[in-house]
């Protein structure tokens, strides 16, 4: 019995220090190069791209669930900077940015600290593009701070409380004790074997873009990151289960993007059901797209960008006449 006990601790030790290596390799073979600020005593790593006195309606990045701001780096952001200022935020938790207490992990808590962030680097009513969770995001900052938002552009997002039981094992890492046990030991391993597969899903029935190899498997599966993304997922569904209730009082110009082939949200019950709850929204359903319309449709994200600008345009001139 003592002999199995030191063993299984032996073997813990031994992943945790495996660990704390590839984490430590990753951080310096990929540090960041983006900004970093201080807002309501959690610091956060952000992308700042693009020209600060342009005429364009700035624009304000959130990346998904278990990503970083790289996503976007990889993806839009060099043609949408090309006339705007464009700020990518690691979302608490991701990449870059310390993670909040487990009570603020849900879409309205996140949405109110960037929204601090955003107001401290002098943006004013930006165009925010919310990808998959970061989508709830970006709708509870609509709700809650309508008169701060320009514009919404949704991706491929989470907006309705369906049933997800495929959500629960990549809740382990939430479990209070257990998680940062799990996430420090078991699972950075495990979640590489499995990793190329995920990605495989999530970008179905596209390919996955050789320039995501530059994101570092071992930068994506740091412990902290596992277990932010775990406790911002479980806090998911009962945030849009408050938030649902309240779309159609969204009145910012909104375009709605989603892949018809997306294996990881439902476009059917999530973008057209958001559609048909906000009056005046758009809804464009990409054929043979997936989850990640920003790196398969990059065209099509900013043509969505462009349509909310003209959109503002066309409501401040109706305001001042």
């Amino acid at each position: 019995m003592r002999s199995g006990l030191a063993l299984a601790a032996g073997l813990l030790a031994g992943l945790w220090l495996d660990t704390r290596r590839r984490t430590n390799r990753a951080e310096r073979e990929h540090p960041p190069f983006g900004h970093f600020m201080s807002v309501g005593g959690t610091r956060l790593h952000y992308l700042d791209h693009g020209p600060k006195d342009g005429t364009a309606p700035p624009v304000v990045f959130l990346h998904g669930n278990g990503t970083t701001a790289d996503d976007w780096a990889l993806s839009v952001l060099d043609e949408a900077a090309r006339h705007r200022r464009c700020v990518c935020f690691d979302r608490p938790g991701h990449g870059y940015s310390e993670a909040t207490p487990r009570r603020d992990a849900g879409p309205a808590a996140q949405a109110a600290l960037l929204r601090a962030a955003t107001r401290k680097l002098g943006l004013e009513r930006p165009i925010v593009v919310g990808h998959s969770l970061a989508g709830a995001v970006a709708l509870a900052w609509a709700l809650d701070f309508p008169q701060e938002v320009g514009g919404l552009v949704i991706l491929s997002a989470f907006t309705h409380p369906t049933p997800r039981l495929d959500f629960l094992p990549m809740m382990g890492p939430a479990i209070p004790v257990a998680g940062p046990l799990l996430s420090h030991t078991v699972l950075p391993p495990l979640d590489r074997l499995i990793l190329p597969a995920m990605m495989r899903r999530i970008f179905e029935p596209n390919p996955v873009p050789p320039r995501y190899n530059e994101l570092p498997p071992d930068l994506l599966l740091r412990p902290t990151q596992l277990e932010a993304a775990a406790t911002q997922l479980a806090a998911l569904i009962p945030g849009v289960a408050a938030m649902a209730p309240r779309y159609s009082e969204i009145r910012c110009p909104m375009s709605i993007v989603a892949g018809r082939e997306d294996r990881i949200v439902d476009p059917h019950a999530h973008a057209v059901q958001l559609h048909n709850a906000v009056k005046g929204s758009t809804l464009h359903l990409l054929a043979e797209t997936g989850h990640m319309p920003q790196h398969a449709r990059p065209d099509a994200v900013m043509a969505a960008i462009e349509r909310v600008e003209r959109a503002m345009t066309t409501k401040s001139i109706h305001a001042e006449a």
